[in-house]
């Protein structure tokens, strides 16, 4: 005989067509959960993952774990993002839950064939993995956090190239672009030169001096993005709410600043370093890191500068505190 709970997933519960002792439905703290189901002896437990509050919290499913042998559990789960992250499924394998689904035929399997640890083993993260995923979580919160607090607020973010040709104006331009595109008024600057009048688009300008830049923000007190190609602008700091530092990271480029300037990346220490127009890979940022001794603040591969919607210059957005229209 067999124990159920359902809450969201009732409609697949309902159609299961196994022998059981005792259903439960709605959602309980664990603790009260559990005391249901006191001195029943069964075969499996079914469990709606959904039936047990703060399921989202791996603690929690951990509890669960050291109440009820995990190999006599078959866990339902749902489309939840939570739910069908690397590190939620590293932690259930990690804590002996092998048996998990989110569909009616998956729990009829495992029923029946239940998992080993061999089955699911290549979910299991290693701890440089999670530490990384841990800390992309805590920078998500803080760029939400960062968001709100902007709300109303102009936010000037200024481009240099720390490399030669490191593709600031052609990165300015795709911010500004996707910025109007996302309900934001934005306007997008250059320092010194004219290459943003190539792009035909009235919301880039050119500025010579400081004055120029002065009178360029007053008569755009409405727009709360600007973006602004600095070209060395020396003041930057006084107008820029981040600054970010460009670099292309291929060796002639890297090697050309070093031999220039050998302290380029010392003297940055704390800045946004951003390798713009890169191939360098995620799996790869440590060892630039390692090498360069600064922290990478972005990683933008080479972009299609046509495309009207580029979801890596979105996630730069959303980290420098802007607010999307889509979300």
């Amino acid at each position: 005989m067999n124990v159920v709970t359902a809450n969201k997933n009732k409609s697949i519960i309902d159609r299961l067509d196994i022998d059981i002792i005792k259903r439960i439905d709605g959602q309980y703290e664990l603790r009260e959960l559990l005391s249901k189901f006191v001195n029943l002896y069964f075969n499996k437990m079914i469990i709606d993952i959904t039936s047990i509050e703060n399921y989202q919290d791996i603690e929690v499913i951990k509890q669960l774990g050291k109440a009820i042998d995990p190999s006599r559990v078959v866990i339902l789960l749902n489309d939840e993002p939570e739910l069908n992250s690397p590190l939620y499924m590293s932690n259930l394998v990690s804590t002996g839950f092998y048996n998990f689904t989110r569909n009616f035929e998956g729990i009829k399997y495992l029923y029946s064939n239940p998992n080993t640890l061999d089955n699911v083993k290549h979910l299991l993260l290693d701890q440089n993995d999670i530490k990384a995923i841990i800390e992309r979580q805590e920078e998500e919160a803080k760029e939400r956090e960062l968001a709100l607090q902007n709300v109303g607020k102009k936010i000037v973010v200024g481009l240099t190239n720390l490399t030669d040709h490191a593709g600031a104006t052609s990165l300015a331009n795709m911010m500004v672009r996707q910025l109007n595109a996302q309900g934001n008024k934005a306007i997008g600057i250059e320092m010194f030169r004219q290459d943003m009048l190539f792009y035909h688009d009235r919301s880039l300008s050119s500025c010579m001096n400081k004055y120029d830049l002065q009178t360029r923000l007053k008569d755009n007190e409405d727009a709360n993005a600007v973006i602004i190609d600095l070209n060395e602008f020396g003041e930057a700091k006084e107008f820029c709410d981040h600054i970010l530092y460009l670099v292309e990271p291929s060796n002639v480029k890297l090697t050309k600043l070093l031999k220039k300037n050998r302290n380029a990346f010392l003297e940055r220490d704390g800045d946004k370093i951003v390798l713009n127009q890169s191939f360098v890979n995620d799996q790869e940022i440590a060892d630039f890191e390692y090498e360069t001794k600064c922290k990478v603040y972005d990683n933008l591969p080479p972009l299609n500068d046509r495309d009207l919607n580029l979801e890596e210059v979105n996630q730069l957005l959303r980290r420098l505190g802007f607010i999307l229209k889509s979300e």
